[in-house]
């Protein structure tokens, strides 16, 4: 059986069967409901179901609440329809264009760049444009069928190129790239999901990464510079250690270049003792210590889960952040 979903304001619509989640049901359709992880776990996917019933099916508590439920809220990536729905997802219209598909892409280099991550750059086809919103990412296949999902670490390219960067955390892809992945191996990918993306307004911006979250802050960078923004931007990537920050130097050179971004390393095992003189900590409680009102600005924060949580709780409560400005990429 399968069941009628409205999405508004938009008006669309699309079909979703009693085993498929909102979101499978609509991404399948061309429409990109709100999602990061895709696993229940971030949140970001969580939105109003305003008339109908759903089987919230594995969605946890912890992430989703009993009051939640009750207030018609559902993790649009884990609940499924047991009737005809009406959903509030405003974002849909804004990604339109963008379809998922499956390719290959050939591996064109492999950059080590500091002593974990490498930037691995793929060719894709030229014959078939990849179309994506700097911010969103891909999901390598792996032969077992596993999956691991990639942030885009720059614009669309012109040569049908993207960028992952990918830090060695021992599991079986990253450890794979490291030890064995060599140029001209084909990798099997889908693509593209999320929805952290660039909005479209020209409020000020403070971006938010720690580790490899970079990535798709580098392509919403990248970005910036195409539209010639006069938007204010402040980064603060977060690292243990200034080598954890693996592309320090070019950022430093960025925020040269251009007036409008100002660029705040934040080292937590750093100190005055090891000669470091910049900001220490976490790096969500520097943005809160050097903003004390964000009512005005949008966030985009990347990287760890516990990192994201912690920001969206900190700028909304401590520095009047609209909840609606804050959108988050959480690295699962």
């Amino acid at each position: 059986m399968s069941y009628k979903v409205t999405v508004q304001p938009s008006g669309q619509v699309f079909e979703a069967s009693a085993d498929q989640t909102l979101l499978d049901a609509s991404l399948a359709e061309g429409m990109m409901l709100r999602h990061s992880c895709r696993e229940g776990t971030c949140g970001t996917c969580k939105g109003q179901v305003v008339i109908g019933q759903i089987d919230h099916a594995e969605s946890d508590l912890a992430v989703l609440t009993q009051a939640e439920r009750n207030a018609g809220l559902a993790l649009f990536c884990r609940a499924k329809a047991c009737s005809d729905l009406e959903i509030y997802a405003p974002e849909v219209t804004e990604l339109r264009g963008i379809s998922i598909q499956k390719t290959a892409a050939r591996v064109a280099s492999i950059e080590r760049c500091s002593a974990d991550v490498a930037i691995v750059r793929l060719q894709l086809p030229p014959a078939v444009p990849f179309h994506y919103f700097p911010g969103q990412y891909t999901e390598v296949i792996l032969k077992d069928g596993s999956r691991r999902s990639y942030s885009m670490a720059t614009v669309p390219q012109e040569n049908n190129q993207l960028e992952w960067h990918i830090r060695n955390t021992g599991g079986a892809f990253s450890r794979y790239v490291y030890e064995e992945l060599k140029e001209k191996i084909l990798l099997r990918l889908e693509g593209p999901f999320g929805t952290f993306y660039l909005r479209d307004t020209q409020r000020p911006i403070v971006c938010v990464a720690s580790g490899t979250g970079f990535a798709p802050i580098k392509a919403l960078l990248e970005q910036l510079v195409l539209q010639n923004t006069q938007r204010s931007v402040h980064l603060y990537w977060g690292g243990r250690q200034l080598s954890d920050l693996y592309m320090h130097d070019w950022v430093t050179h960025f925020a040269a270049q251009y007036p409008w971004f100002t660029y705040i390393p934040v080292l937590s095992e750093e100190s005055e003792e090891t000669g470091w003189d910049g900001a220490t900590g976490f790096v969500h409680t520097q943005v809160v210590k050097d903003f004390s009102d964000l009512s005005d600005y949008e966030a985009y924060v990347c990287g760890n889960p516990r990192m994201v949580e912690s920001a969206r709780k900190d700028f909304i409560e401590k520095c009047a952040l609209d909840e609606a400005s804050f959108f988050a990429d959480a690295f699962i």
